[in-house]
């Protein structure tokens, strides 16, 4: 009872424990940063030397054990087969081994029970869609290679879930409409990015993308110090970073004064 405000990083299932044990305590402040299925969309008028290296790293950052990777990716059908071939070109490259190795680029997942949730992950997005690259673990280690499914159901769970590995979907699309309503279908919101020359569509997908924070032409891990940071619907609550994180820990009191 005798605290205040908490805050918590992690996971779905243990933030909803830490709201129930609030509720049941104090109604302390809470503010919870959790999971992502951060989409990226990639406009057919995209420039690929940019958003082909970028996409590829936000999946390989810290071997995909980060909550803002771009996990689905979603190509505009004229580009679709030259983004994935310069995509699985990225991938092929990657050097696997110890992460305290200077050569290695590609390091293994935290532990055996993360390594086992990506593998039932990988095991559904095979009947699901197309395995095109990747999908094994390094024999006797915790280490996946970056993997790429196309052609997923939209509800499969692998489309709906976090991974939290080197995993990602990269399905195609024709209108605007269609992949806006795409990106959104799920009930995470954390990061998420759009590809485009087309200023005006860059700013309407800013403004239609259920996310706190959306990139454009640019993507995660990319942020910036002197913005909030946080998630819509399952993500989070509340809003962290420079400037914002103090206002957790604080509460607003109006005083009148009649003279």
């Amino acid at each position: 009872m005798d605290v205040r405000a908490l805050t918590f990083t992690g996971s779905v299932p243990t933030a909803r424990a830490i709201q129930e044990a609030a509720a049941k305590s104090n109604l302390k402040n809470l503010v919870l940063e959790l999971g992502g299925k951060a989409p990226v969309v990639i406009f057919e008028d995209a420039d690929l030397n940019r958003a082909v290296p970028e996409t590829a790293r936000s999946v390989q950052w810290n071997s995909g054990q980060t909550c803002m990777a771009n996990s689905r990716v979603y190509v505009q059908r004229s580009i679709s087969s030259k983004f994935i071939a310069a995509f699985e070109e990225r991938f092929a490259d990657v050097v696997l081994g110890d992460p305290t190795d200077p050569k290695t680029t590609h390091g293994p997942l935290a532990d055996s029970v993360q390594a086992e949730r990506v593998r039932e992950f990988v095991a559904e997005g095979k009947e699901s869609g197309k395995l095109v690259l990747g999908g094994e673990f390094e024999p006797g280690t915790f280490t996946i290679r970056p993997t790429i499914f196309t052609d997923t159901k939209e509800d499969a769970a692998i489309m709906k879930k976090e991974v939290f590995g080197p995993v990602v979907n990269i399905n195609v699309f024709d209108t605007e409409e269609e992949v806006l309503e795409k990106a959104n279908a799920t009930e995470y919101g954390l990061y998420a990015a759009v590809y485009t020359q087309d200023v005006s569509r860059a700013l309407r997908f800013a403004l239609g993308l259920e996310s706190g924070m959306v990139g454009v032409n640019c993507t995660s891990p990319q942020t910036a110090v002197d913005v909030p940071f946080g998630g819509y619907k399952m993500s989070g609550v509340g809003r962290e970073g420079f400037q914002h994180s103090l206002d957790n820990y604080l509460e607003k009191k109006s005083v009148l004064i009649r003279m």
